[in-house]
């Protein structure tokens, strides 16, 4: 009976380390995204990830957001017509991106000068529209997917009492379960195998 209860001791230690949680950064602003300060209108550009926006331009990176708050990857980033532009006061952006699986968290942290809404696989799951630049933080966990995934926004800053600054920055961190490295599979493969001898023996 001890040599059950090590090997099952052993047993529950193994799937310990083998169900613990890791954080990834999963997509952030940079100009990597497909921008455009001509308005697509109410077509699908913000939930198909098929949509054609091959004429859409790459970002053009402003600044680097960790500049501003420690640890943050995330680039401000904007239209062509650059961060105090006149005439690109609004800009329309799209990322696909994919997981291996779901997250068990995810949390969408960014900015948005001045206002915008933020569409994650086709929902709505932020909207800015005050007026004034804000940062935020969404729980967005429950709209990825294992597979194929869009985050798309629009921002816009209408603002002259203020002066055009236009920017848009966020990333998305999340929370994933840990897949069993090969050694520790059999390992635990090992142990289970040990524990049903041992109970055979046990009965015998």
């Amino acid at each position: 009976m001890k040599r059950l209860s090590a090997l099952l001791m052993a047993t529950v230690i193994l799937l310990g380390f083998t169900v613990h949680a890791r954080a990834d950064l999963i997509v952030y602003t940079d100009s990597s995204w497909r921008v455009t300060a001509s308005d697509p209108g109410a077509g699908s550009w913000n939930t198909d990830l098929l949509y054609p926006d091959g004429l859409w331009e790459s970002a053009t990176v402003l600044y680097n957001a960790g500049d501003y708050y420690a640890g943050i990857t995330a680039q401000g980033i904007w239209s062509s017509g650059g961060q105090y532009s006149t005439t690109e006061t609004t800009m329309w952006a799209r990322k696909s991106f994919s997981l291996a699986s779901a997250p068990l968290t995810a949390l969408l942290f960014g900015g948005i000068d001045d206002d915008g809404e933020i569409y994650v696989n086709g929902t709505l799951v932020h909207v800015e529209n005050n007026g004034i630049a804000n940062n935020f933080l969404v729980d967005i966990a429950s709209q990825l997917v294992a597979g194929d995934n869009l985050i798309a926004f629009r921002a816009y800053d209408n603002w002259p009492v203020y002066g055009y600054n236009h920017s848009a920055w966020f990333e998305v961190n999340g929370g994933f379960a840990s897949v069993p490295e090969p050694g520790t599979m059999l390992l635990l493969g090992s142990g289970l195998v040990g524990l049903v001898f041992v109970r055979r023996r046990c009965r015998a």
